[in-house]
């Protein structure tokens, strides 16, 4: 039976079917919440459908102790109040010093630099109530990065944690259009945060002192919050297609490019995945980079319910605490976050020697049977005795994992499902959808794919034939993902010609390469602009080959990289005329051939520091060295697997399939995998 509905007579040439939600087959999702068209409305049906429950929550910061404590939190109505005083402060500062809108938008940006905490929401919500809309700026980035943010986005009013005020005031000549600054944190000194330790009254008079004479607003939210009480302005509520966020792409496959968004798109992302999922009265801990789509998709999407947002203390290595002290039922997580828990926890449970691993391994043998079979995620012994203390780590109240931004790891995903005794899913979106696209069901227990369309969202695919990827591939439809919705972006900010490319009539051109599975699933498979995703970084293969191939013992290669490693593995072809001489010469028999030579452990190991030092002397960056490498003496195009297009572009796909296995082998040789801040099973 299969998974998606696909629309009848949808293929054209060049284009497979279209699929969608088999419950939303007509390509719409209405609901209770379908008149809700901006993300302001969304929190305000918040505010009125559950006025006192907890909403906002953050730990407290002990600096006697540098620690945190438990979590505190605003209701609701808390946060409505503090909403509407904020809003109205910021109104009466935009007046005053920025009066004027952006030319692009025709509204106003705010720009918000800081970690994940309550204000970053407050901000924004403020922002929204009066038809602003809201500019991350990275809290991860480095000056010039969030410089080139400020700048690019024409900010002349930002919200920071008190911890960035330096470095603003400090560059302010290179953001000559910013005007005013408001910390998060109480400029007085009066209330500790974990933003606030390298401060004092003293020094944070030195900082307005130092605003003032350059010419820079320097005050705070309390004293925003008090100037909009004492004086209330009327609240102007967005419409649905003014913008609501202003992101940037992470800048993977070039420079990096700003995507407007208006809020009847955000909200009818918002909604499908709500639809999709259903969640509801949700625990949620916010931790990832609200500056990026991903997170407050979640927390916007759980909106549509109760929900209760907890934001992290903002230290990585808390995380694991973070999650004990909030119990959390819901979390989503990128893979790399995922990898690390488990190459920790794995250590200490399946892997481990000894009894803990025997029975480990028998444990998690009999729940993966009853969790294929359908009987559910729990078992009475085996999670009493084993993985009732892998689900403490995180907390011991988790019903759903959603993972997204890349592919997750098989082993790893099956895993997840035993140890934390619920279901762990994937999906699909980019910035340009709002994050919204596929989703596996909350029933569904397959792995290795990214799902079905959500509901609302149409999905093709287009054929790419120099790659060898055609949309009438049978049985599973190949090509690059096409998205039709409501949830699809404006436009890149200033750059008309790119929002032109991206589309293609009014299909979103993802640059994903996947295919459908035979039961409507959706698999991710290449990638047009390759880009290989370790743990440390983001590259492109071919640029990292390039630097390569001019070694004079390298023939062909082809490097390969994965979120569990923070280094790159290879296939390397050696060039016979170099390559022969120098390793008889190595391991000293002037009689070996070719296929010895490449199979020599010896050779191997000098290869890879032959490798690892031109890479180096080539200025390719450290987590893009070759850390082990399986040397294949026959020549790519005569391996007869059609690695090559008629063009000679590899077909990377094909030759990850036809490695795959020595792939595997090579990973596990590497000296060091990801890990974690994770406290061992022994001291739960």
């Amino acid at each position: 039976m299969l998974k998606s509905f696909i629309v009848p007579s949808s293929e054209v040439p060049g284009y497979s079917s279209i699929y969608r939600h088999p419950e939303y087959k007509d390509g719409t999702h209405k609901d209770k919440y379908a008149d809700i068209t901006t993300l302001y409305e969304l929190f305000k049906a918040q505010v009125k459908n559950h006025p006192k429950a907890h909403f906002l929550g953050s730990r407290v910061f002990c600096p006697e102790t540098d620690s945190f404590g438990e979590f505190e939190w605003l209701t609701t109505t808390d946060v409505d109040e503090m909403v509407n005083d904020f809003g109205s402060g910021l109104d009466q500062l935009f007046a005053t010093y920025a009066p004027d809108v952006v030319k692009t938008t025709g509204q106003q940006p705010l720009g918000i630099f800081s970690i994940n905490r309550p204000e970053w929401m407050l901000a924004e919500l403020a922002a929204f109530r009066s038809r602003r809309y809201s500019v991350g700026v990275l809290d991860v980035a480095g000056v010039e990065a969030s410089e080139f943010y400020i700048c690019t986005s024409e900010l002349k009013v930002i919200v920071c944690s008190m911890d960035k005020i330096p470095r603003i005031l400090e560059r302010i000549a290179h953001t000559p259009e910013l005007k005013v600054v408001i910390s998060m944190d109480r400029l007085n000194c009066t209330k500790s945060t974990s933003a606030t330790q390298a401060f004092s009254a003293d020094t944070s008079k030195a900082l307005v002192s130092k605003a003032t004479s350059l010419g820079i607003v320097l005050t705070d939210i309390d004293q925003v919050i008090e100037m909009g009480r004492a004086k209330p302005t009327e609240p102007t509520p967005p419409k649905p297609t003014d913008y609501c966020t202003l992101l940037f792409s992470s800048g993977t496959t070039g420079a990096q490019k700003g995507i407007l968004t208006t809020h009847d798109a955000f909200a009818y992302s918002c909604r499908s995945s709500h639809l999709s999922l259903m969640q509801r009265n949700t625990t949620y801990l916010s931790y990832m980079s609200l500056a990026y789509i991903f997170d407050r998709f979640i927390i916007y999407m759980l909106m549509h319910d109760i929900v209760h947002i907890g934001f992290s203390s903002g230290d990585k290595a808390l995380i694991m605490e973070d999650m004990q002290s909030l119990r959390p039922d819901v979390i989503a997580a990128i893979p790399i976050f995922l990898n690390h828990i488990y190459n920790s926890v794995a250590t200490a449970t399946v892997k481990a020697k000894g009894a803990v691993g025997y029975l480990s391994r028998l444990g998690y043998k009999f729940k993966a049977k009853r969790i294929s079979s359908g009987r559910g995620f729990k078992h009475a012994f085996w999670d009493k005795l084993i993985f009732s203390k892998v689900a403490k780590l995180f907390g011991g109240n988790i019903r759903l994992v959603i993972s997204a931004a890349m592919p997750l790891e098989s082993d790893v995903h099956n895993f997840f499902r035993a140890a934390l005794s619920c279901n762990v899913i994937q999906g699909y979106g980019q910035s340009e959808t709002m994050a919204s696209g596929t989703a596996q069901r909350t029933d569904d227990i397959s792995v290795s794919n990214i799902g079905i369309p959500m509901p609302g969202i149409d999905i093709r695919l287009r054929s790419i034939t120099e790659m060898g990827y055609n949309a009438c591939d049978f049985p599973c439809p190949r090509g690059e993902m096409m998205v039709r919705s409501k949830a699809i972006f404006s436009n890149y900010y200033n750059e008309p010609e790119k929002t032109a490319e991206a589309m293609d009539g009014e299909w979103l051109a993802t640059g994903d390469i996947t295919q459908f599975n035979p039961d409507g699933s959706l698999t991710v498979i290449d990638r047009i602009k390759n880009v290989i995703r370790t743990a440390d970084i983001d590259v492109e293969p071919a640029n990292i080959e390039m630097a390569y191939k001019k070694h004079k013992l390298v023939d062909s290669i082809f490097v390969h990289g994965s979120m569990r490693a923070f280094e790159l593995i290879a296939i390397v072809v050696p060039k016979p005329e170099t390559f022969v001489p120098w390793a008889q010469a190595l391991i000293g028999d002037s009689g070996a051939t070719l296929a010895e030579l490449c199979n020599n452990k010896k050779v191997i190991v000098e290869m890879v520091t032959a490798l690892r030092a031109h890479g180096l002397k080539e200025k390719v960056p450290a987590p893009a060295l070759i850390g082990a490498v399986h040397m294949e003496p026959l020549p790519f195009e005569k391996v007869d697997c059609n690695f090559f297009t008629t063009s000679l572009k590899t077909r990377r796909y094909l030759v990850i399939k036809h490695y795959n296995a020595i792939f595997e082998d090579l990973y596990k040789s590497l000296p060091s995998t990801t890990d974690a801040n994770v406290s061992t099973l022994k001291s739960t």
